[in-house]
């Protein structure tokens, strides 16, 4: 599938691509090469795709994998994409929002590009809900550097210290708006996540890690003790934060953007084990 085919097929069905969405459909054949061999698929590969607009990925990844799971929103996507897979016998389309439906599926890896505008709330619900090993995400390259970001950069934050608490990133290669129809304003990242099989937090922790994280960059730039007893997710105690402080040898001027993901979970165990022995309720 080339840009002419993609442009008399949206033509002949009347399909309008709404960019300010992030609806614009790779067709360049070496980008779509390279990211079959970038996800290093098998015929052992049980591959789940959201968003996969014309098909031009899915029918590489059809070639590549055992099977593929296609989750598209858009109806006029899901006619398209029935008529030209049809000859397939491992797809399964699924005309729903992916955020609103519930998989039963054990799928290996996610192999997608994303819709821009949706990408952090798949990405999250892809981390809690499904706990896929791997992913192979196109996105934009600011979300990507974002994701991976380190402590005390400017792009450091909520973003990156909660995806990171579910998966390694890596960014593997930018891709041009050339590549695709019709070309976005931004460039595009293809970024690879291995799932963390050591996160050691229980649910409950898990819960207050959210909180902290929200409570830190919603009062970025402001000292992580004072932040964590007045944000509007979290409001802890000055004095039992001054003990943890403490008791775990966290300076009290620290700003939270400078924690490491390690740090923040080191962080939440040991408040949530002050709030327990305090009886605090949140």
């Amino acid at each position: 599938m080339n840009k002419s085919d993609i442009i008399e097929i949206t033509k002949a069905n009347n399909i309008y691509p709404n960019k300010s969405l992030g609806q614009s459909f790779l067709f360049n054949p070496s980008i779509i090469d390279k990211i079959i061999i970038a996800s290093e698929i098998s015929k052992d590969d049980k591959i789940l795709e959201i968003g996969p607009g014309l098909g031009a990925l899915t029918k590489e990844l059809l070639s590549a994998a055992g099977s593929v799971t296609a989750v598209e929103i858009d109806s006029g996507l899901v006619r398209i994409l029935r008529q030209e897979l049809g000859e397939y016998d491992n797809i399964r389309i699924v005309h729903a929002d992916f955020l609103k439906i519930d998989l039963q599926d054990q799928f290996t890896k996610v192999v997608s590009n994303l819709p821009y505008s949706s990408a952090s709330e798949i990405l999250f619900c892809i981390a809690e809900k499904y706990k896929i090993k791997e992913l192979y995400i196109m996105l934009q390259k600011e979300m990507a550097e974002r994701i991976v970001s380190t402590p005390g950069s400017k792009s450091y934050g909520a973003l990156t210290v909660t995806l990171g608490l579910y998966y390694d990133p890596r960014i593997l290669f930018n891709i041009d708006s050339k590549s695709f129809y019709p070309e976005p304003d931004v460039i595009s990242s293809f970024i690879k996540l291995i799932y963390n099989e050591d996160n050691d937090l229980s649910k409950e922790e898990v819960v207050l890690f959210h909180k902290v994280v929200r409570s830190v960059f919603w009062g970025r730039r402001k000292r992580l003790l004072k932040v964590l007893s007045v944000s509007p997710h979290l409001k802890l105690p000055l004095n039992l934060l001054n003990e943890i402080f403490y008791k775990i040898n966290i300076d009290k001027n620290i700003r939270g953007e400078n924690l490491d993901v390690q740090d923040f979970k080191y962080l939440v165990k040991n408040i949530n084990i002050a709030i327990k022995e305090e009886c605090i309720t949140l």
